[in-house]
């Protein structure tokens, strides 16, 4: 009897857990424009493509308003056939990316591994990345979806960084007008 109890607590544990991954975790947009019953606008606000090594993503800051709460996002999109592939940076974590891009940069400027391969990276909680690694050359990346091939290769990181920089005056600028 007291197998059988165990062997039917484990299935039913085993099936809570494979329910349980494949539950979408909501980004910061996601959850905020989910919102049933009140009107969103959205607005977007195109930025300059940003050109990466082999192909070249669409920028544009969106402003998301629900009644009277406004939110910002950096909109980042590599255009597919079979379906793009986007990130979504909200404002705060927009600022965050900022400053560990500014201590990556400086951190690429100082490698000295001697590996064959090596990453250094920094995820915002919604799964977006960005860093630098490679081997005996450096190129950058950023990965816009936690899950499937949207990784992006640079082979330096000032036009990242100019676009970081135009989406974060650009969100002033609206928030002033």
């Amino acid at each position: 009897m007291n197998t059988s109890r165990v062997i039917i607590a484990f299935f039913c544990l085993a099936i809570t857990s494979i329910y349980a991954q494949d539950e979408k975790v909501l980004t910061k947009m996601e959850r905020f424009v989910t919102n049933t019953g009140k009107i969103v606008k959205l607005e977007n606000f195109n930025l300059p493509d940003l050109k990466a090594s082999y192909e070249v993503l669409k920028t544009k800051v969106r402003r998301v308003t629900i009644q009277d709460e406004t939110n910002y996002f950096l909109l980042l999109v590599k255009e597919d056939k079979y379906g793009d592939k986007s990130s979504a940076i909200a404002e705060d974590d927009l600022e965050e990316l900022i400053k560990a891009f500014d201590e990556l940069i400086q951190q690429s400027e100082n490698e000295t591994t001697n590996s064959d391969y090596f990453e250094n990276k920094f995820t915002t909680e919604d799964g977006f990345q960005i860093g630098y690694g490679g081997g005996k050359s450096i190129l950058w990346f950023i990965k816009l979806e936690k899950y499937g091939k949207s990784t992006v290769l640079f082979k330096n990181y000032f036009d990242i960084k100019a676009i970081f920089g135009m989406a974060q005056k650009k969100i002033q600028e609206l928030k002033a007008s």
